[in-house]
């Protein structure tokens, strides 16, 4: 019975630390995320900071769902940017957005200025759900990489718990200051990572892509007369075995035909891109984003007697405990087994919120119950975070044909967007129009199809080797380009 890998080994410690610096940007990217939640209940109060006054519901789903226009936009300029220039220049200049909108909330006094801010936050999250969980595939070790993996989620997951925080206790112009400071620090850390192995060697650069292979697996080259330091081992047979189809991987992608209409037609790449554009959907029309965006407002018209500020902090800690139960064993239980308990949670969470919406009668004592809805959310986010909110995207380059891995995850991340507008527009629409139940409602009824469609649709993608099975793709394409020349 093999030894499950420990993440915090110095095995795996370059690839663990360099993750977790890549994510700077992405607990910046969690704050802009949940900023609405305190926030929009403030701006459309008497309370408002800015001079024209509360704004109306309509301003409230374009600030919530702004986002997601950039996060389009973000989504396929980034996935060029790490085509042609390598995924080191793309995690770079992913700061340049986040530094702009702080600096527009900072000096804004309108919601305009907040409309511009969200979209280009959006364009921040639409880059790095682009790139790194290619990073992640591209340096991490298949033992640990659904770990590595979850460690996205988290992160943002995180940057809600600090916003639901800040947003409580801080001043509205006091936060943007201190934001400009990760961005920053960010720049400053990502620089000294080395760029991939993979990128470098498609640049040809294989002394370099060598070295950074043995900078992310902790190997060190007895050759150099250095021996072994601290934490690090030596080259091994692995090592140079991995190394090795490597360099034969990109040295056939060199010699591979281009993308044509036949290779989205094979049954693989139909399966992969429908699992591909379900996870998205599910992780967006499950309401789970909206959610959190809209939290605050959702417990002010709940009828819970909780104090909405505590109530939101305590739900983003709650959200945290999902990533880091998921994080701890996923690699052990399996991506389909966490993507359908948690949509099964998320679904029953939601009926019960909403039954005890439709319920609720705001001129009855219903003290006794007042502790259901911040229940209800607690479980929502929680079961969301062991699944729903981590796995679609560190599953999706192991679900795509290696041949459609980036263009299948870019089309995905852009639907993922195109669905989180939808969702986060509609909602605070539907909210005023048929209440917290109906609106609650059609997000369970989302998550019962999805049981269904995870069951019998869904594969378990644990484990696979990306490296081998390319290469695996590549031969067998080889051998039907050899066909076809012997036929003629």
């Amino acid at each position: 019975m093999d030894e499950k890998p420990c993440l915090f080994s110095s095995e795996y410690r370059h690839q663990f630390r360099s993750i977790c610096t890549v994510h700077l940007v992405t607990v910046g990217y969690g704050v802009t995320v949940g900023w609405t939640a305190p926030i929009i209940p403030l701006l459309r109060s008497e309370d408002t900071p800015l001079p024209a006054g509360p704004i109306t519901v309509e301003q409230a789903s374009w600030i919530g769902s702004s986002l997601c226009i950039g996060g389009m936009t973000g989504t396929v300029l980034f996935a060029l940017i790490h085509t042609y220039f390598g995924k080191k220049i793309g995690l770079l200049l992913l700061a340049v957005p986040h530094l702009i909108l702080w600096s527009l909330i900072w000096a804004g006094d309108n919601v305009y200025y907040i409309y511009v801010a969200r979209v280009l936050s959006g364009v921040t999250g639409g880059g790095l759900l682009t790139i790194v969980p290619l990073f992640v595939a591209d340096i991490a070790d298949r033992k640990i990489r659904g770990a590595l993996g979850s460690l996205t989620i988290l992160h943002i997951n995180f940057g809600v718990l600090a916003s639901y925080t800040a947003g409580t206790y801080l001043p509205y112009y006091r936060i943007p200051p201190i934001m400009l400071v990760l961005p920053v620090a960010y720049l400053a850390l990502v620089s000294f990572l080395p760029e991939t192995p993979y990128c470098l060697l498609r640049k040809g650069r294989v002394d370099q892509a060598e070295k950074s292979l043995m900078f992310y697996r902790n190997v060190t080259d007895d050759s150099d007369g250095a021996g072994t330091g601290r934490g690090t081992t030596r080259k091994t047979l692995a090592f140079q075995y991995e190394f090795d189809a490597l360099k034969a991987f990109v040295l056939a992608e060199r010699t591979r035909q281009g993308i044509t209409l036949a290779d989205f037609q094979t049954p693989d790449a139909i399966r992969g891109l429908f699992v591909g554009v379900f996870v998205m959907a599910l992780n967006q029309f499950s309401g789970i984003l909206a959610i959190l965006t809209y939290a605050g407002t959702i417990l002010q018209q709940s009828g819970t007697t909780f104090d909405n500020r505590y109530a939101l902090i305590l739900l983003a800690l709650i959200n945290i405990c999902g990533n880091l139960t998921s994080f701890a064993i996923i690699d052990k239980a399996g991506r389909k087994f966490f993507l359908l308990i948690s949509t099964v949670g998320v679904g029953i969470f939601l009926t019960m919120l909403g039954l005890h919406s439709y319920y609720y009668d705001p001129d009855a004592d219903s003290g006794q119950y007042s502790w259901v809805p911040v229940f209800s959310l607690a479980g929502v986010i929680y079961s969301a975070a062991l699944g729903i909110t981590n796995v679609p995207f560190f599953v999706l380059p192991e679900i795509l044909p290696p041949k459609l891995r980036s263009i299948g995850s870019t089309i995905a991340v852009v639907l993922l967007c195109f669905f989180a507008f939808f969702v986060m527009k509609a909602y605070p629409l539907l909210l005023e129009a048929i209440g917290i139940h109906g609106t609650l409602w059609i997000s369970s009824a989302v998550c019962a199809v999805g049981v269904v469609i995870i069951v019998f649709l869904v594969p378990e993608t644990k484990g696979k080797n990306l490296v081998v099975e390319e290469e695996e793709e590549q031969q067998q394409e080889s051998e039907a380009n050899k066909a076809r020349t012997n036929a003629f």
